[in-house]
């Protein structure tokens, strides 16, 4: 089913707008060369952190200043993918995966630039690269597989960055399922064109699971370059008779991911969402569960504080004042509406502390004067006092998701959480369309649960 679009109320003053803007005009800098510009975005308070591979450097700003513009004497390439916006009138953090590249040098890693608002708009107040990843950009990372690996209908994704020509032959499509709008379409692989570390995954045992825990044992089978893409459905004369879709434009539409077909029981494999190899142990997975009352109050009380949840509810009490002008009450908590009831759930790790979610959304009204948007905030509960909750996330009006188990999937004793569908409008494709992904991992940086990966399925269809 195709999905509508929300979109945040416009003002004067845009702070998300105003800090992609921000964003697009330092890669421009970097990109062009010019220092000049690049250090007028760094505010007096500036603090930074900069990895190369396992080296790691930190900057006041003047050492930073001096550091970089010894990287400006050559060209360089600089990229932000996977961008996540939250920003207020005064503040706004930018995280993203960074794609460095000069020379024969390259790196890829998680990045956060936190801005400060001043007279003259935002500035940079903290910028840290978290992980600095020197391979080749086609390189796949076997470790991390082995220890977290995406499936999506039932295939498992090997890489998300795959190589276009590790393929062979014109794509095709599959044959549409119960979600009509979603087309899927293929390329087989040329074995002797994959690395050869890649290759030897097939006939590996893995554990395929969901948030709940193992669903079945398989091997891997043949390899696939797998494209998908939401769109809709298009009719020729015969109304009752939807057209075939259209491989190619679909897969030109699609990121190309590695998949491995599942050799093992389907009917027990089904609604996998993740796999894991056999030759590593299943870590504790601590699935999420509705918390006492009281909690829930707490976590209610907390999202209703939120910056976030306020702005919402300024834009409700306005719709609502519109559409019931005689009504003699005040517009309800918009979280609090009958028909969309906010999701708490409680998830207690085998290390660290509890995590208490709330994810809530409201969709009220027409395209044209409506009210449409989302939060998801996540707090650790104090252990030494259960009343106090430290905000783990950076909630934003315009992304929200429903983390479903947390699990340490890297053994390094801080959980990553899997979460269900996540729609994030502040990443809006050429269509007006959200960034979707199905299902996915937030997992922490800095303390702080900023960095969301999964497969991702553009939706091309019209918007609102």
């Amino acid at each position: 089913m195709l999905l509508a679009l929300w979109t945040s109320p416009v003002s004067a003053h845009d702070p998300h707008g105003e800090a992609k803007a921000f964003l697009g005009r330092w890669l421009q800098a970097q990109n062009e060369g010019n220092f000049d510009a690049y250090q007028m975005y760094y505010g007096d308070e500036f603090t930074g952190v900069r990895r190369s591979g396992d080296r790691t450097a930190r900057f006041d700003r003047a050492g930073w200043l001096q550091d970089r513009k010894r990287m400006f004497s050559k060209p360089m390439t600089v990229a932000a993918e996977n961008v996540h916006i939250a920003a207020s009138e005064r503040t706004a953090r930018v995280v993203f995966t960074q794609r460095w590249s000069s020379g024969n040098y390259t790196d890829t890693g998680p990045k956060q630039l936190l801005l400060r608002h001043g007279l003259d708009g935002f500035h940079i107040a903290r910028e840290e690269l978290f992980a600095s990843d020197t391979r080749a950009p086609e390189t796949v990372d076997l470790d991390s597989f082995r220890q977290f690996a995406f499936v999506v209908d039932g295939e498992v994704v090997v890489t998300m960055q795959a190589d276009d020509g590790w393929g062979k032959g014109e794509p095709l499509a599959d044959k549409p399922g119960r979600d009509r709008d979603l087309v899927r379409t293929r390329r087989a692989v040329d074995a002797a064109k994959l690395p050869v570390a890649v290759a030897a995954l097939a006939g590996t045992t893995m554990r395929l699971m969901d948030a709940r825990g193992v669903r079945c044992e398989a091997k891997l089978g043949t390899f696939l370059l797998r494209g998908r893409v939401i769109e809709g459905v298009e009719y020729g004369d015969n109304l009752d008779e939807p057209l075939p879709p259209d491989a190619a434009a679909a897969w030109s539409e699609s990121p190309h991911y590695l998949v491995a077909r599942v050799i093992g029981d389907r009917r027990a494999c089904a609604g996998a969402t993740w796999a894991r190899a056999m030759s590593l142990p299943t870590p504790p997975i601590a699935t999420g569960a509705p918390p006492p009352p009281e909690t829930t109050a707490r976590a209610l009380a907390a999202l209703e504080a939120l910056p976030e949840s306020v702005t919402i509810q300024h834009d409700y009490a306005r719709f609502f004042a519109a559409e019931y002008p005689h009504a003699h009450r005040p517009a309800p908590l918009w979280f609090r509406r009958r028909r969309q009831k906010p999701v708490v759930r409680i998830f207690r790790p085998a290390s660290g502390p509890a995590l208490l979610s709330v994810s809530a959304s409201i969709t009220e009204g027409g395209c044209d004067r409506g009210v449409f948007g989302g939060v998801w905030a996540l707090w650790a509960i104090d252990e030494q006092d259960p009343t106090h909750l430290v905000l783990r996330n950076q909630p934003s009006t315009e992304m929200t998701l429903q983390p479903t188990a947390a699990i340490d999937v890297d053994g390094d004793g801080i959980p990553e959480l899997l979460f269900e569908s996540s729609f994030d409008y502040a990443s809006m494709n050429a269509a007006g369309q959200p960034r979707f992904l199905e299902h996915g991992i937030a997992r922490p940086l800095d303390s702080a649960y900023l960095q969301l990966q999964g497969p991702e399925t553009p939706i091309y269809g019209c918007p609102c």
